[in-house]
């Protein structure tokens, strides 16, 4: 008599149990980033897995006039060896993500490859490390300062107009 009661008991703690887990994996904003070109914002958000221990997604936002124009999931194996397109201007790849060594429960080390100059395809790099703080949460810095907004500075020409990115900023 006392196990026909009991199963109903467990039944409902397992079921609160999975609620309350799956409730807590909830997106984050990681970044956001700008342009001095335009007042449009991309944004990377990112969601843990129920224990907190790994990054489950990965997702690139654009927005545009506070309104989400697209979103994609960037696969964490994408971000190994060529790497994930951020932004891309006709054949040029102007803002690209990669690692040698990133994974999802320890971060590691992130490069920015952005294009400097199209005019004579030189490209500029900025190492960004991800790992978790003392909340469990992500974060990412740039030499060893953390940082949760990304600004690209565009390089122009007088005659072309913007060429490439000139600099990033990275701050709080």
């Amino acid at each position: 008599m006392q196990l026909t009661k009991a199963l109903p008991l467990a039944l409902s703690i397992f079921a609160f149990s999975t609620f309350i887990n799956a409730s807590q994996a909830t997106e984050k904003l990681l970044c956001v980033v700008t342009s001095d070109l335009d007042s449009d914002t991309a944004k990377l958000t990112y969601e843990m897995d129920e224990d907190g221990r790994k990054i489950t997604h990965l997702w690139s936002e654009k927005w545009v006039n506070n309104k989400l124009v697209e979103r994609a999931e960037m696969k964490m194996d994408d971000l190994l060896g060529d790497g994930v397109i951020l932004n891309k201007k006709d054949k040029y790849v102007t803002v690209r993500l990669y690692s040698h060594n990133f994974d999802e429960e320890r971060g590691g080390v992130l490069y920015l490859d952005t294009l400097y100059n199209a005019v004579n395809g030189t490209r500029k790099e900025y190492t960004i490390e991800v790992s978790k703080n003392t909340n469990n949460e992500i974060e990412m810095a740039n030499n060893k300062v953390t940082f949760n907004k990304m600004k690209f500075i565009a390089k122009k020409s007088p005659i072309l107009g913007p060429i490439g990115i000139e600099k990033v900023t990275f701050s709080k």
